[in-house]
């Protein structure tokens, strides 16, 4: 299986060592940082590119795991599913929709296995929820991501490049809530600037309202200016039935009036890339609980979020 990278910063790293512990080798990676890419390189015994395209057409890899900035996305995603690879793509897919169409589109023309890095779906804690919560009807859900973001994330806080918190980084929670109560019809969100210096021109903290098509309901609270303790955090709520899920190994509450208590081993970080590479090897797009197609529908709900927060008003998510 010979693997590629486009983009090497930042969350390459964990897919990186994810497939070191799979003993399945890089061949060639990009990035458009020469000296990122050469370095990387380096370490991996790869070869080293600048340009996705190049590397695509002289490597023909089987697998390119596509990590870049929401910001940067344009044609790399298509480019290799239509070199016939199979793509695993870093959250979000894009900081558009109809980039992230075209990209769809291609991986759908060319039929390749394709996932994206919500990892949050393949943790212990959400396969025992989904174990407990079984056939019964979850009507709402409480998400939260609070951090403080700093200067070691230098594109994070710009808007043009990441498209604010609740795209950015707050797409787990919007995307786990997702996975366990279905599609989004409209969402309502609010927001406030200013609230501390040099950490992002957008937002710093924000509330949403989801309403799904199915009648659930959801609130998610982000914010990058403080720390807090279960930072990431998702609950989950039914006909007596309520699961608090602490991100990354902790669940807790009550189902029919029993307690229930659990504490996972696998945060999820590397079954998912486990995962994605069982399913290039049986070439069975069913093994995949995060494809293309299902964060597209994610990113929608961010980006309709984001508009709420220009209109104040309801905001339907576009598909």
């Amino acid at each position: 299986m010979k693997i590629a990278f486009i983009g090497v910063g930042g969350i390459a790293g964990n897919y990186r060592r994810s497939l070191k512990q799979l003993q399945r080798p890089v061949a060639s990676v990009c990035d458009i940082n020469a000296d990122r890419a050469a370095a990387i390189a380096a370490e991996e015994n790869a070869t080293a590119y600048t340009a996705h395209q190049e590397m695509l057409q002289t490597e023909n890899p089987d697998v390119v795991f596509i990590c870049i900035p929401p910001g940067a996305h344009a044609t790399q995603v298509a480019d290799a599913a239509k070199s016939d690879a199979a793509v695993f793509v870093a959250k979000p897919v894009a900081q558009d929709l109809k980039t992230a169409q075209n990209a769809c589109d291609a991986i759908q023309g060319a039929g390749v296995i394709n996932q994206v890095g919500y990892m949050a779906r393949y943790s212990d804690i959400t396969d025992k929820a989904k174990e407990l919560v079984g056939n019964q009807k979850l009507t709402m859900a409480i998400g939260r991501f609070l951090a403080r973001m700093g200067a070691s994330h230098p594109w994070w806080g710009k808007f043009e490049v990441s498209r604010g918190q609740m795209v950015e980084q707050t797409t787990h929670v919007f995307d786990l809530i997702r996975y366990f109560l279905g599609d989004v019809e409209s969402v309502h969100a609010y927001g406030i600037k200013g609230v501390s210096d040099g950490i992002a021109d957008f937002e710093e903290c924000t509330v949403c309202n989801l309403k799904f098509k199915d009648g659930a309901v959801a609130s998610i609270t982000s914010t990058c200016v403080a720390r807090a303790h279960d930072n990431f955090a998702t609950e989950l709520v039914g006909d007596d039935i309520y699961i608090k899920l602490t991100h990354d190994l902790g669940l807790r509450g009550q189902i029919g009036g029993e307690g229930v208590e659990f504490t996972g081993a696998e945060a999820g970080y590397f079954r998912q890339v486990e995962q994605f590479i069982k399913a290039v090897e049986a070439n069975d797009q069913s093994l995949v609980r995060s494809s293309y197609e299902d964060a597209f529908k994610t990113l929608a709900v961010t980006l309709a979020a984001n508009r709420s927060l220009e209109t104040g008003q309801v905001e339907p998510v576009v598909e």
